[in-house]
């Protein structure tokens, strides 16, 4: 259980720091697509694998934890992601927080809200195993 804490908060962590980078850095994802020649996300998810591989290795509850972290991370992260960027544009865009959705990002995996909410519903259930 203690590594899904981590998870979330990192989770939380990664939100509030992108929406921030990407706030700042407007066009930050498109320039560092043309300079490197590959999307910034993929870093991202290096990041966060880096990460997730000792949690999992951690963890007595090796499946569980898997699917738990993964249906939930989307919902946690995306939902700081863009109360941070409504936050930081003083309400300008973003206004459904949580439940709020992109229409420009180039991440190679983005779920609607609906999505995220499910994905999430289901990794609380699955905290009852855990």
């Amino acid at each position: 259980m203690k590594e899904l804490i981590i998870w979330l908060s990192a989770a939380t962590a990664f939100g509030i720091l992108e929406g921030i980078l990407f706030h700042y850095k407007n066009k930050f994802a498109t320039n560092f697509l043309n300079r490197f020649k590959f999307d910034i996300h993929i870093v991202f998810g290096l990041i966060r694998l880096i990460l997730f591989v000792p949690l999992v290795i951690l963890t007595q509850e090796r499946l569980i934890f898997i699917l738990t972290a993964l249906f939930m991370f989307a919902f946690i992260h995306d939902g700081f992601y863009y109360t941070t960027r409504w936050i930081l544009s003083k309400g300008k865009i973003y206004k459904k927080l949580f439940f709020d959705s992109s229409t420009t990002t180039t991440a190679i995996l983005s779920l609607s809200a609906f999505w995220r909410l499910i994905l999430f519903i289901f990794g609380l259930g699955m905290i009852f195993v855990l």
